[in-house]
């Protein structure tokens, strides 16, 4: 078996996954020659050129100019789409194969009551970015779909997510898939962000990956793998008990948008009479108050409260990087992110201490990392399991799916 993502093996049965071993090396480290991939992988000479040639025969790699007969990645030779459904926004992207975004959707939307009207909206705007994209780049591979958890195991039908009771159990894959005669991949919307993270850097090996839109999830890359769970529901820690706001609360609560519009509402930074029952209308509230001097110290405490709930995780997983993404977290901008900082630094005084950025990839990163899971299945990139490191990166067809405990109004 493949043992690591840097370790492979000459026998015959697991030639798929060396051969995804190399591509995903080349990918995420940059043009590479045969002598490098040879003692990244541990494979022989002769089978990291049975794979190059594999690999240049199908138009996947190329070598690059400038000597030294270095494979580099063709970028274009695949493309994927992802889309990100949030309760107020929709974002749907196209990517090349190392997840550059070639065309970009934004759809503020409903999408509390009307499960069919907002999947039309879906596939109009999936329509949109694949005759975006320039016309040299292949059909897209596929559709990943990410969506608030808890997800089906089987990753087929909607959970039950608090935030959108009419979609609990909605076979959303095959909805979207007659919509669009894509096939649909079903990613919990976390775990996508942190997928999205690691495509395609070559350092990025370990590290937390936040969400934090109208919900809030965290995910954990090990070793670069993505942690998705038994079920593919990993990474749910809004429950974690924090001190915020003057009282002991759950960290969703001290960072959740419409908590928030509701602090500012009372402490007079948002004028009354704003619809709170309407996703769309307290997302505009949110970033209004984000906006606003005087609320700085507001969008601080849930910063300093998501700094709390982290720095359990941190010493928990002994990562060196935070990734911190979402509508709510970058609304909060560079006063929320140093207020996770300062937390940390306050309740890690020892270390360790790791670096906590917002994402480089601003509002599009999980529909970017929803397209990132299609290219993953399709070019079969060796997980945690196929290399035989228990880590549970794939589903099982089965086991629960309980429903959340937090609450919302809609």
């Amino acid at each position: 078996m493949v043992q690591s993502r840097t370790g492979g093996t000459n026998l015959a049965r697991v030639g798929v996954q060396n051969r995804a071993l190399v591509l995903d090396l080349i990918r995420r480290r940059g043009p590479s020659a045969r002598a490098e991939l040879m003692r990244a992988t541990g494979l022989s000479a002769q089978t990291v050129s049975n794979i190059a040639v594999g690999l240049v025969a199908a138009g996947l790699v190329r070598e690059v100019p400038g000597g030294g007969r270095r494979l580099g990645v063709v970028a274009r030779s695949r493309s994927a789409i992802g889309v990100h459904l949030d309760p107020a926004h929709l974002v749907v992207v196209r990517t090349d194969l190392t997840g550059a975004v070639l065309a970009v959707e934004h759809v503020d939307l409903d999408a509390t009551d009307d499960p069919a009207r907002t999947l039309d909206t879906m596939a109009a705007a999936v329509q949109r970015v694949r005759g975006g994209a320039r016309p040299s780049v292949p059909v897209p591979a596929g559709i990943g779909l990410a969506v608030p958890g808890p997800i089906d195991p089987a990753g087929i039908r909607m959970g039950t997510p608090a935030q959108l009771p009419a979609w609990w159990e909605l076979p959303v894959t095959g909805e979207l898939a007659a919509r669009t005669g894509l096939s649909v991949h079903l990613e919990k919307d976390g775990v996508a962000s942190a997928l999205g993270e690691v495509w395609a850097a070559a350092g990025a090996d370990d590290l937390v990956s936040v969400f934090l839109g109208h919900g809030i999830s965290a995910a954990t890359v090990a070793s670069g793998e993505v942690v998705r769970g038994a079920t593919g529901n990993a990474g749910e820690f809004g429950g974690m008990p924090v001190e915020a706001h003057g009282r002991w609360t759950e960290v969703w609560e001290a960072c959740q948008p419409l908590q928030q519009v509701r602090r500012g509402i009372a402490a007079g930074l948002l004028p009354t009479g704003i619809p709170l029952d309407r996703a769309t209308d307290v997302r505009q509230a949110f970033e209004r108050l984000c906006a606003t001097p005087s609320a700085a110290p507001l969008v601080a405490e849930a910063g300093a409260a998501l700094g709390s709930a982290l720095a359990h995780v941190v010493e928990l997983l002994d990562v060196p990087r935070v990734a911190i993404g979402g509508s709510a977290a970058l609304a909060g901008g560079d006063v929320f992110i140093a207020a996770v900082r300062e937390r940390l630094a306050v309740r890690l005084p020892h270390g360790p201490f790791p670096t906590v950025e917002a994402t480089a990839f601003g509002e599009a990163s999980v529909a970017r990392g929803a397209a990132c899971a299609v290219l993953q299945a399709d070019l079969a990139v060796p997980t945690a399991v196929d290399r035989g490191v228990g880590v549970g990166a794939g589903r099982r067809p089965g086991g629960p799916v309980h429903l959340r405990s937090i609450a919302h109004p809609w």
